[in-house]
């Protein structure tokens, strides 16, 4: 696929997570991105998925007084939206009955969208499902997640991470690393004493989340010609 200029998004809606809001603000920054108009939902909604509906639905109102349906992208994984009452209800199956022109980017979770399998295998020396995975909009909002919404206190950690989780890994396709261990590593350090887990940082190009998009436009694009 050709690349795609910076105007070939202006005339669409995005409505994303929150947690991928440094992502989506760096690509806007530096011209990748011009959406007519983007919305974010709270991020860590996935830990209360009444509520996460309920957001997803309000910002798709939102960007429907600036776009049609089929200018609208969702920019949420597959498998975000889990419950245990409604167990074959997902992301797809609300955006399909809120109409069926929307399209949703490709991914399962919000950081598959920006470290495939093949990807997540390789930084983790093949033990993906034994990382945590952190997005930076997770080292932002990771208290509001267990703390906030899933009300867990220090024995609840100590029950959930350590043994389960090797590590967690956050997936930095902005170059923070160094920033946050010589500027704010009491970020860091608070995340480890809570987690008991060793924090890393992997270093990731930005290049399959902006494929990504790019597919997600090129569906609208056939959908208008």
């Amino acid at each position: 696929m050709a690349e795609l200029a910076r105007t070939d998004f202006e005339n669409c809606c995005l409505i994303s997570c929150g947690m991928l809001y440094p992502e989506v603000s760096y690509l806007m920054e530096t011209g990748f991105l011009n959406p007519r108009q983007t919305f974010f939902t709270p991020p860590g909604l996935h830990a209360i998925p009444e509520k996460l509906e309920a957001h997803l639905l309000k910002k798709l109102n939102y960007a429907r007084e600036s776009c049609s349906d089929s200018e609208i992208i969702v920019l949420y994984g597959k498998k975000c939206f889990v419950s245990t009452e409604e167990p074959l209800k997902r992301v797809d199956s609300i955006l399909l009955d809120a109409g069926k022109d929307i399209v949703r980017i490709e991914g399962e979770y919000g950081y598959d969208l920006l470290a495939g399998l093949e990807d997540r295998q390789r930084i983790s020396g093949g033990r993906q499902n034994k990382i945590l995975w952190f997005t930076l909009g997770w080292l932002k909002s990771w208290k509001t997640v267990y703390k906030r919404y899933f009300s867990w206190d220090d024995a609840d950690a100590n029950a959930n991470f350590p043994g389960y989780y090797d590590k967690i890994i956050v997936l930095d396709g902005l170059d923070l690393e160094e920033e946050y261990m010589t500027q704010r590593p009491e970020i860091i350090l608070e995340l480890f004493d809570w987690t008991g887990l060793e924090v890393e940082f992997a270093p990731i190009t930005l290049d399959r989340f902006k494929g990504l998009l790019k597919n997600a436009l090129s569906l609208h694009v056939g959908k208008a010609s």
